[in-house]
């Protein structure tokens, strides 16, 4: 089969979760099949839309570039016929018989339709919400939860690229309306309505809100088939609207390491802990090292390897983890990690934290971990809980809770049999090579003839 794998990124421009997973995935499919990557770039010093035809570890892949220079209105950050039109024609120049999107941020909702009006099946993996949520995360901008999808909840998020007079000072000051109001001796119901009033008079902010879900959806009638790593992101979307029977639940694949053996632990008799990962607040990187201001240094370490990336209304997140690390020599950041990193690092842990306040759907960390007999403490939701089974493998934590998650790591550091009893009973992991084989299963009955 001919097969082209879609999304916003990938290595080496970026090394995110599911990027290395496409890499990986687009690696052992080469050994059957042909595979390309289709993805998007940011280079400002080169023209906008410019496509470049380039290989990454044995993969051709072919980059355009988009920078969103020439944004002038909300439609044009999901909806981009340049970029569509693009891909278009390289869906001429390469003829696959199936397209695998992975996302479509930055690139454009319009790309699945260039796939269809071509005849080609389409395969959409749900990595996280951006389908549902433009912040992709369900996590509003004070990081409280989005638990249900509203169009109006997505206006007061997303005000700063609407028309809202004021932006989201103007929304702030209408929640502290609301907030007020709610205290007065009225029915709730009524209360919460005269509260939203002032904001649904910006009758053109709520219509961008609703031409994109609208848009979004017309793109999801058009994939053949989706799928979701989890049975919770499965059933999130199926809420949304999206028909079950159109969805298959398989976890990601993983490469197996290289065996490496276990870091010898000398006199240092302290509870080793690691995180590894971006440094964005909806990780949860300061829950961690607020949970480890109270850990005595003579009991434990942390070690955070990762990076600060961009995060929409947190310009100094890694200022702010660096303040909450000064004057505990016992919490340790580290800079960015290559994936052939990753099995020297865990080597020289104990326990994995993955303390993400969103939704996570199958963080690649938790799978590393398991590969490396490592037991993971994670949030107590999203697909983090489903993939660690408390007091089995691992752990969890009420998420967002510093003190909860703290409370987890001193059990372990008092009780070293149940940190080997964790270890000696993780998760299978399913190994990509397999993973591979079950996509091109669903891959055969959707290709063309």
């Amino acid at each position: 089969m001919r097969i082209v794998h879609a999304l916003h990124a990938f290595p080496p421009d970026s090394r995110a979760g599911s990027e290395n997973y496409v890499e990986a995935l687009a690696r052992a499919q080469l050994a059957r099949h042909e595979v390309a990557v289709f993805h998007r770039v940011a280079h400002p010093e080169r023209p906008e839309y410019a496509v470049e035809e380039a290989e990454h570890a044995g993969i051709p892949v072919v980059r355009i570039n988009r920078t969103f220079r020439d944004l002038v209105s909300f439609r044009d950050t999901y909806r981009s016929d340049a970029v569509a039109a693009a891909f278009g024609a390289f869906l001429d120049r390469f003829a696959p018989d199936v397209v695998h999107f992975h996302h479509v941020t930055c690139l454009s909702t319009r790309c699945v339709h260039e796939a269809k009006k071509r005849g080609v099946g389409v395969v959409f993996t749900l990595h996280d919400f951006w389908l549902i949520c433009p912040r992709g995360q369900r996590l509003r901008r004070d990081l409280s939860l989005c638990e249900r999808h509203d169009d109006r909840d997505c206006a007061r998020c997303m005000a700063h690229q609407l028309p809202v007079r004021g932006g989201h000072a103007r929304v702030a000051e209408l929640d502290a309306r609301a907030a007020r109001m709610a205290r007065w001796p009225l029915p709730r119901g009524l209360a919460q309505r005269l509260a939203r009033r002032p904001f649904g008079g910006e009758a053109a902010a709520l219509r961008e809100i609703r031409d994109r879900t609208e848009e979004v959806r017309e793109m999801c009638a058009q994939v053949d088939r989706f799928v979701s790593p989890s049975a919770f992101l499965r059933d999130r979307f199926v809420e949304w609207g999206l028909d079950a029977a159109r969805i298959t639940v398989a976890d990601n694949g993983f490469v197996a390491p290289a065996a490496v053996a276990r870091e010898p632990r000398g006199d240092d008799a302290r509870l080793r802990v690691v995180y590894l990962g971006t440094w964005i607040p909806s990780k949860g990187v300061h829950v961690l090292l607020e949970a480890f201001r109270g850990v005595p240094g003579d009991r434990a370490v942390l070690d955070v390897h990762g990076y600060a990336a961009p995060f929409d209304g947190f310009p100094d997140y890694e200022g702010h983890l660096r303040r909450l690390a000064a004057g505990a020599p016992h919490v340790r950041l580290h800079g960015p990690y290559e994936p052939e990193d990753v099995p020297r690092i865990l080597a020289r842990a104990d326990v994995l934290v993955v303390p993400s306040i969103w939704y996570e759907n199958s963080p690649l960390t938790i799978h590393e971990a398991f590969l490396a007999a490592v037991p993971v403490v994670a949030s107590n939701h999203g697909g983090m809980r489903e993939f660690v089974r408390h007091g089995v493998d691992g752990l969890t934590f009420r998420a967002g809770d510093p003190r909860a998650l703290r409370a987890a790591l001193e059990r372990l550091i008092a009780d070293r049999g149940l940190l080997a009893k964790l270890a000696a009973s993780r998760a299978s992991v399913v190994e990509m090579g397999e993973h591979a084989r079950r996509l091109e299963g669903l891959y055969r009955g959707l290709a063309r003839a």
